[in-house]
């Protein structure tokens, strides 16, 4: 496009090419205009504004460059309108070190060039005690992005570098090598804590009624909103308005597990609620068995997704036939009915409110931000008496992630479907393997996973293929000899022993909601964890590489009638993107649809003949 064309063109209803400041709608509960905004106004090395015209043909580059990352992303996902500030810092960095060195725009940049911009950051990082590779990652995303957009810049015209940043390394990839440690993980709240401050809020829950009835009392008396002798009075209504506001937000955080997002884009009820009702967010229905209500809280997903999706989580259960209320659900009708007079007053949806002004309890009531959520937490913490310890709200969700998996090993995957994470990968790593103890507990449920296997098929209860089958069987032929007449558990202590001893452990691989298969895995072995340089110290499969197309012909994977459905689904879906490619002419997609497809069929040839013995075991007449 023209200078002319540019000049009238749009980018979107907010902001138009040549703006200062370029703001996007941010569909995410929780962040303010800043979050979802991109700079161009900042301050250049040489105390000059960046839109200054001596900058024309650099910033020109560097906004063709964003807005390509926005509309035309040839690495990753489009950026969200939540990470507009993200992208402004890297913008930043990267424009003011190139007016610093004097390179003019990106046909300038090559091999020298890149390895300069790392040195210098390197220099402007050293006083960085412990740098994290998530720190550096932050200003080596950009350049790296520079060389899988070149083409895009170059088709507008836009010179491009001369060679690919870093030999075509990844910015974390780079980034862990440069760094001290890779991350500063977000630690869970320590046990202490969370108990002394979940009894607190528990305490400050109980004193909720009387709390409400002063608010509305507030609220519907006009005479108290305008006499100062009664200024008291409004301080002491505020204060405890704040207490009993902080004790749900983490109530419902530390015992529901959401993200603060989530929180904060739960949408209060249409009408006013009365004592004992739920709220329009909260749904109850039968349990499986009958003998239990099961409270499920509506919400909204923002994050993994590119538009808000709607979501349910279960936030608690009671028996049939009780009418109490799981903490967290009241936590939720408390909240919604201590702010209704204000929210009615201000007309807003968000369940989440609060006064902005320190004293007022007339004016500045809106709806909560991130930032604004973690300054309440902290508050209630100093309240409680906790000053050694700075919590955030993601604290609550690491918290519990330890205590489900603490209670039941064998909640990974619901944790997973309960987190909406895409992967298991993502929860155990990212909640889990931080800690000792919970990575023993997981150990230790491969283990009975693996007894309960070689167990079932010591009593012919289950028939198995897959590259480890002849090997699985000879143990058992030989467990079976040595096992002979004795006692069930016995039995069950023998098998353990050498499940124990072998180093070998059984793991569902979890694809979505579905177990495509059982992983046997033994240290050093794996496709998933080729090339990586702890296989030989890994006790569990590599879960971030795990997928089907590479599990298929792994000599771990063992296969049973029970994983037949996934297959048969993946054929179906495969045969539909087969067609789809076919019409639209994409041979790659093409090609990669009839390797996988080939795969698909072998692997449900193996399985039929698998179930067709499991039958013909079973109906040996």
């Amino acid at each position: 496009m023209t200078v002319e064309d540019l000049r009238k063109a749009r980018i979107n209803c907010h902001s138009c090419w040549y703006d200062d400041r370029w703001f996007f709608d941010n569909l995410t509960p929780g962040h303010d205009a800043a979050a979802s905004t991109i700079r161009w106004d900042f301050v250049m090395p040489d105390g000059s504004r960046f839109v200054e015209p001596k900058w024309t043909i650099l910033l020109d580059a560097h906004r063709r460059l964003v807005w390509s990352l926005i509309v035309d992303p040839r690495q990753r996902h489009r950026y969200k309108p939540s990470s507009m500030s993200k992208l402004s810092r890297r913008v930043l960095y990267l424009a003011r070190w190139m007016g610093k060195t004097g390179y003019a725009h990106f046909g300038e940049l090559d091999t020298d060039a890149f390895d300069q911009y790392l040195d210098d950051l390197l220099i402007d990082t050293r006083d960085k005690a412990n740098l994290s590779a998530v720190y550096l990652m932050e200003h080596l995303t950009l350049p790296v992005s520079l060389g899988y957009q070149a083409p895009v810049l170059a088709k507008a015209g836009i010179p491009v570098p001369g060679s690919v940043p870093w030999h075509g390394m990844t910015a974390f990839e780079l980034a862990k090598q440069l760094a001290s440690h890779e991350q500063n993980p977000i630690p869970p709240i320590p046990d202490p804590i969370f108990l002394k401050v979940m009894t607190r809020a528990l305490c400050i829950l109980d004193e909720a009624e009387d709390i409400i009835l002063q608010a509305r009392h507030f609220a519907d008396n006009e005479v108290l909103q305008v006499t100062e002798k009664h200024a008291s009075d409004r301080k002491h209504l505020r204060d405890n308005m704040d207490a009993l506001s902080d004790a749900c937000l983490i109530l419902i955080q530390g015992l529901t597990g959401i993200r603060v997002s989530e929180l904060l884009g739960l949408q209060a009820s249409a009408t006013p609620l009365a004592q004992n009702a739920l709220p329009d967010c909260i749904k109850l229905e039968p349990s499986a068995s009958g003998l239990h209500e099961i409270f499920y809280l509506s919400g909204h997903l923002y994050k993994t997704t590119k538009t808000p999706r709607p979501v349910t989580w279960v936030a608690g259960l009671r028996p049939v036939g009780s009418n109490c209320l799981p903490v967290p659900i009241k936590a939720i009708a408390v909240i919604e009915r201590l702010y209704a007079p204000w929210r009615a007053r201000i007309n807003v949806a968000e369940l989440i409110i609060g006064f902005s002004r320190t004293k007022s309890l007339n004016k500045g009531v809106k709806a909560h931000t991130l930032s604004w959520v973690n300054r309440c937490q902290r508050r209630f913490f100093a309240r409680s008496g906790i000053k050694d310890w700075t919590v955030s709200s993601h604290q609550w969700r690491k918290s519990f992630a330890q205590y489900v998996i603490r209670s039941d090993s064998r909640m990974l995957p619901v944790l997973q479907e309960h987190f909406k994470h895409i992967s298991m990968a993502m929860t155990e790593q990212g909640y889990i393997n931080a800690d000792p103890e919970l990575k023993q507990i997981l150990d230790d449920a491969a283990v009975q996973s693996t007894v309960s296997l070689i167990g079932e098929m010591v009593s012919g209860r289950k028939i198995v293929s897959g590259p480890l089958t002849g090997k699985l069987e000879k143990s058992v032929s030989q467990l079976e000899k040595s096992l002979g007449n004795r006692t069930g558990e016995d039995r069950q202590r023998d098998i353990e022993e050498l499940v124990r001893s072998s180093g070998m452990r059984a793991h569902h691989i979890r694809w979505g909601k579905t177990s495509l298969g059982i992983c046997l895995f033994r240290q050093g072995t794996g496709n998933c964890t080729v090339g990586c340089s702890a296989r030989w110290v890994m006790s569990a499969p590599l879960w971030s590489a795990a997928r089907p197309d590479l599990c298929w012909e792994c000599q771990n994977l063992v296969l049973d009638e029970t994983h037949l459905p996934f297959w048969k689904d993946r054929l179906n879906k495969l045969q539909n993107d087969l067609q789809t490619a076919t019409t639209n002419d994409d041979f790659a997609l093409t090609q990669l649809c009839e390797q996988r497809l080939e795969q698909c069929i072998m692997v449900l040839n193996k399985l039929e003949n698998t179930e067709t013995t499991a039958t013909e075991n079973s109906n040996p007449g």
